[in-house]
């Protein structure tokens, strides 16, 4: 059976990488730097959505329950995560054709 998720997520969405192994290094690395650091600090995160139609890099999100009501004006990004999230952009070289924003996504796992 089908499951559906709906969630929010402040980010890009980036064209697919030929190769992904530079994508994944780096947001392995800021994982790594923060925790040898243990700053909290921002840092970016990978959603694939559906088998990979879409792929998003994203600083924040929040799962959506059914039924479940969310005003958009809860919704608020901190310049710290913009800044991670255009830092990683910039960095990779990647194609965002979305973004930065709220995105909504309903996925069917």
């Amino acid at each position: 059976m089908l499951q559906h998720s709906v969630y929010v997520v402040y980010g890009v969405a980036i064209e697919p990488p030929e190769d992904r192994r530079a994508l994944d290094s780096a947001l392995a690395a800021q994982r790594l730097a923060a925790e040898l650091t243990g700053a909290d600090c921002a840092h970016v995160a990978l959603f694939n959505v559906g088998d990979t139609d879409h792929v998003i890099l994203g600083t924040t999100q929040k799962s959506l329950e059914s039924n479940e009501l969310l005003p958009a004006s809860d919704l608020v990004a901190q310049p710290v995560g913009r800044k991670a999230l255009w830092r990683m952009v910039e960095e990779l070289g990647l194609t965002v054709p979305v973004g930065p924003d709220w995105l909504l996504v309903h996925d069917l796992d």
